[in-house]
């Protein structure tokens, strides 16, 4: 509301006599239907609003508010009826105080539509904050991955072609090698699967000379990577 608006209610509010907008009643109502169709039975009205335009029922042990327009023609009568007599200051007051009373409550509820609009722009920035974040980490995540095949694969390589290469040829024990392995790349049509390119040099016993031997041998391999675990050696072939 304006404020200025504002404190002319409350200037009028202090100007006019304080008066009970809501007047206290007792109506016991065997059975009251309303003029929308819902029936109560056992009710008793226990005060009405002339001001508001309600009036309060208990039924079931419930206190219910209710529309004075949709009461019966009859039990309207009889509450008005029972309204004391009142002067036009005193239906100012209760107007100007029911006009208040509105004020108050649409400023309400534009507090809590500010509130519940701050709040849901909170969530949409922390959402895209955390979208942000894990966008980051899995292109990190990614990136890091053609490294981490790399060095799985030059391990598998130096461990393959000392101990598991040929066990039934000629080559002894391996006395030095080097592996040189070319970037992992990505195998079309399987989704985390790369393929590694090398060379493998070594010196080795030679069993059936009783001396030494060299070798140099090109190779691929094929390595499968599976999120957050480790890289899996699947075939290393010898070109």
């Amino acid at each position: 509301m304006n404020p200025h608006l504002r404190l002319c209610f409350l200037a009028a509010l202090l100007a006019l006599p304080a008066v009970a907008v809501t007047v206290e009643v007792t109506l016991p109502l065997k059975d009251l239907r309303l003029k929308d169709g819902l029936l109560f039975t056992d009710a008793t009205v226990r005060s009405f609003n002339t001001a508001t335009g309600t009036v309060t029922l208990l039924a079931n042990k419930e206190l219910v508010s209710v529309r004075t327009a949709l009461l019966p023609d009859e039990v309207a009568a009889r509450l008005k009826d029972l309204a004391p007599a009142r002067t036009k200051e005193e239906t100012d007051a209760e107007k100007l105080q029911a006009a208040a009373d509105r004020a108050k409550a649409a400023e309400n509820a534009d507090r809590r539509q500010r509130r519940l609009e701050d709040e849901a722009l909170a969530a949409r920035t922390a959402s895209r904050t955390l979208n942000v974040k894990t966008a980051a980490e899995e292109a990190a995540r990614a990136e890091a991955i053609p490294d981490e095949v790399a060095k799985f694969a030059e391990s598998r390589a130096r461990a393959f072609f000392k101990y598991q290469d040929s066990p039934h040829s000629n080559i002894g024990a391996v006395i030095s090698s080097d592996i040189f392995l070319e970037n992992p790349e990505p195998v079309p049509g399987w989704s985390g699967r790369y393929r590694v390119e090398g060379k493998a040099y070594r010196q080795f016993v030679n069993n059936q000379a009783s001396g030494f031997g060299r070798s140099g041998q090109e190779f691929e391999m094929l390595i499968q990577t599976r999120d957050r675990k480790q890289p899996e050696l699947v075939e290393i072939r010898i070109k």
